[in-house]
């Protein structure tokens, strides 16, 4: 019987990943009509179940099972932040604490009745499925001793907050590639105003970075004589620049338009709003990025150049910045998408591909219809707001 459970627990969480809902439910679901405390199925039949009443039956009789689960209570109060909806049908599955639906209750709220112990508990240490009255692990001899599971779901899920501090830590999520804490806490918070700010600082920054490496550029050169007309210059190309970089920001929102009409297609069922807000993340991150990386395209040959005799091909530089650049702004994107539409790693690279391909159809079709100006306009405004400007470096650099 053991042998049974496993394998079906196996096949239905291979369906589950490879996104075929209905067999891993299917599959899950006769698991659980064969051991109704198998926390894991209840935890993966809770991200392929369609309903949210559904949803938090599931993540209800996972912390019944195993109150110290963190990721069903991280899922049960982010589920509880969603609007609420009476179009969603009462659940129809079995809740093992009873027919309460309210986990105040099922844990020992307000409520006179006792709290039925957990069927299993699983040592965090070494795994082990201890019988549920138990205190210290069998196997290893860890303590087993309870959580305080509302405190669990109100530290473990807190909502980020919506100060500049917290973009940052956004920004750093992305560029740790930490798609769960770059994205997903952005989902509740997300709203027009923070989505303009997330844009607004990334395209600010891109213009004072761009004055910063045009100053460092004059510093690097061997003839330099300070004068008044460089700081004035600098300041003069952060205010050229932000225009454009603002410009280049506004390309998240039909990128967003895009990947959110895939995705519905596709069976994401996320709003507009925080999709956009998630795209934008993402594309600020990037604009971030781009403004970082592109100057060395210029800086690194006056680093390894000159008298070093190790010269590196401007085109060589070029091709592997752009190859860092564009690689990471694709799994940046199906970050987004796939975290914003809780979509598989497959459905989101999918969404991603078809959404880059119908783009570059389109401006194929509209560089073909203006005899290639389109092109060049728009290499014009990526350039802009990233490569130091020339007129900032001194003769002899020959830019």
């Amino acid at each position: 019987m053991t042998g049974q459970i496993e394998s079906l627990l196996d096949k239905g969480i291979e369906a589950a990943r490879g996104y075929e809902h209905k067999r891993a439910r299917d599959l899950l679901l006769h698991v659980i009509e064969i051991d109704q405390a198998n926390e894991k199925a209840w935890l993966w039949l809770s991200s392929v179940v369609e309903t949210p009443n559904d949803k938090q039956v599931c993540l209800e009789n996972v912390l019944l099972i195993n109150p110290d689960n963190t990721y069903a209570a991280m899922g049960l109060q982010h589920l509880r932040q969603q609007p609420e909806t009476d179009l969603s049908p009462p659940s129809v599955l079995p809740r093992l604490g009873g027919t309460t639906s309210s986990v105040d209750e099922t844990w020992g709220g307000e409520a006179d009745q006792a709290t039925p112990p957990p069927a299993v508990r699983i040592c965090a240490r070494c795994g082990f499925r201890n019988p549920g009255w138990a205190y210290l692990c069998d196997n290893c001899g860890a303590n087993l001793r309870q959580m305080n599971i509302k405190e669990t779901v109100r530290e473990a899920s807190q909502a980020r907050g919506r100060g500049f501090v917290t973009l940052l830590q956004a920004w750093g999520g992305a560029f740790i590639f930490d798609r769960v804490y770059a994205f997903r806490p952005e989902i509740a918070i997300a709203s027009i105003g923070r989505t303009t700010a997330a844009l607004t600082t990334a395209a600010i920054f891109a213009s004072i970075w761009r004055a910063v490496m045009s100053f460092v550029l004059w510093l690097l050169s061997t003839e330099r004589e300070w004068d008044r007309e460089i700081l004035i210059n600098a300041i003069e190309t952060t205010l050229r620049t932000l225009p454009a970089a603002l410009l280049l920001a506004s390309a998240s929102v039909p990128i967003a338009l895009l990947t959110w009409g895939v995705a519905r297609l596709a069976g994401g069922k996320q709003g507009f709003k925080a999709h956009l807000h998630l795209t934008a993340v993402a594309f600020s991150a990037w604009i971030i990025l781009v403004a970082v990386l592109a100057p060395l395209t210029i800086v690194i040959p006056y680093l390894v150049g000159g008298d070093t005799g190790f010269d590196v091909p401007f085109d060589i530089i070029t091709s592997l910045v752009s190859l860092a650049i564009s690689s990471t702004a694709a799994l940046w994107l199906m970050h987004a998408i796939r975290t914003a539409q809780d979509f598989s790693i497959k459905g989101a690279l999918g969404t991603a591909l078809l959404v880059t391909a119908a783009s570059a159809a389109i401006f194929f079709i509209v560089d073909l219809a203006t005899g290639g100006a389109f092109a060049r306009f728009l290499s014009e405004l990526v350039a802009r707001p990233f490569l130091p400007l020339p007129n900032l470096a001194l003769p002899d650099l020959g830019l």
